[in-house]
């Protein structure tokens, strides 16, 4: 029998015009036409409680209305300017303010931007140049969080394993459930 569904035609068009036939996530048969507070409903009208939250950036849900009123706002003055702004000043400050340890911030567009000056920060405070992230844990999509995303066997767990071409050999890896795991990492 054919599957003539929304989603099976998306992800046919998806395999000839993207890596894996997807956005690098999520199973690649798998579409979302829609979203209202906690909730997503996909190309095929099933809905689905959304646990994702878009990994973080959609904590107020999908079509929040005061969010959404501060964007049309914003939409008639500017989006991006790659330039300082009051607006970014302010919410700076207000940051800063509500989080004690947070003495300053920089703004970035993507998760993996956030990972590389993580990255880079904790090798120019340590003055070493491992990094350590745990076994199965997701960090982001930057080259060195890439590494033992999902492994695909659990034989001698935790295994550093690239999951991608390309992953530097400077990414140890560190199981939840083994401690020793970190002094055996912490030497340079």
């Amino acid at each position: 029998m054919t599957d003539n569904s929304p989603m099976t035609e998306l992800a046919e068009r998806a395999r000839a015009v993207m890596p894996a036939g997807g956005f690098g996530n999520f199973e690649p048969g798998f579409f979302v036409k829609s979203g209202a507070g906690s909730r997503v409903i996909d190309e095929n009208g099933k809905e689905y409680v959304d646990y994702m939250i878009s990994s973080g950036p959609m904590i107020l849900g999908h079509g929040h209305e005061e969010v959404n009123a501060v964007v049309r706002e914003q939409l008639d003055i500017g989006m991006t300017f790659f330039a300082n702004n009051a607006a970014g000043l302010e919410l700076a400050e207000a940051i800063c303010d509500a989080v004690p340890c947070a003495e300053q911030l920089r703004y970035v567009s993507t998760g993996g931007e956030a990972d590389m000056y993580a990255m880079r920060l904790a090798r120019a405070h340590t003055g070493r140049s491992k990094i350590m992230k745990f076994e199965g844990g997701y960090h982001g999509m930057s080259a060195e969080a890439l590494m033992s995303l999902a492994p695909s066997r659990l034989q001698n767990f935790p295994r550093a394993v690239p999951d991608s071409a390309g992953i530097p050999e400077s990414v140890g890896t560190a199981c939840w459930s083994r401690p020793s795991m970190i002094r055996i990492l912490q030497n340079p």
